[in-house]
């Protein structure tokens, strides 16, 4: 049997932290979102975005050309995730992937990358994840640990 030559990239993120601008209203999201596809080849051919009445919550979905990309944002959390799925060969996702992280200025995040398509040239399908902190987060969570230690340091009764 010939081999097929199909094969998708899927990549999931969680970002933590946005920017409340970016993310507040659906329509500043959406023209990051067009833009984004735009930029790295998706081949948008269209952008739904679904909130239900009261809700500040919504999600946003791109169909793209051999591929799309969800956005589900909850600003009141600052907290939205990203799904990314592209099998066309022009379209560079983990470059739009990194522009997401950059457009809606993500302190944390968490991605998962995954090969799809491989019809059983692998034993499994394993996924890679990654991490992302900004520096100032970093900075933030040391020296927040660190200053907790020193106060507990400080705080000790002398003995005289």
């Amino acid at each position: 049997m010939k081999q097929k030559a199909f094969l998708g990239k899927l990549i999931a993120i969680d970002m933590y932290n946005c920017g409340t601008e970016e993310i507040a209203t659906p329509t500043v999201a959406e023209e990051l979102l067009r833009k984004g596809c735009e930029e790295f080849a998706m081949r948008c051919q269209q952008i739904v975005c679904y909130q239900e009445e009261g809700a500040k919550e919504y999600s946003l979905f791109a169909i793209c050309q051999q591929g799309h990309v969800t956005l589900h944002v909850y600003p009141e959390m600052g907290f939205m995730t990203a799904d990314l799925f592209s099998c066309c060969a022009n379209a560079d996702p983990a470059a739009l992937a990194r522009y997401l992280r950059q457009a809606f200025d993500a302190d944390k995040s968490k991605i998962t990358l995954l090969d799809r398509g491989d019809f059983g040239s692998k034993n499994d399908m394993k996924p890679t994840h990654r991490s992302k902190i900004k520096l100032i987060r970093r900075t933030k969570n040391v020296t927040s640990s660190m200053g907790s230690k020193l106060k507990k340091m400080m705080m000790k009764p002398r003995s005289i």
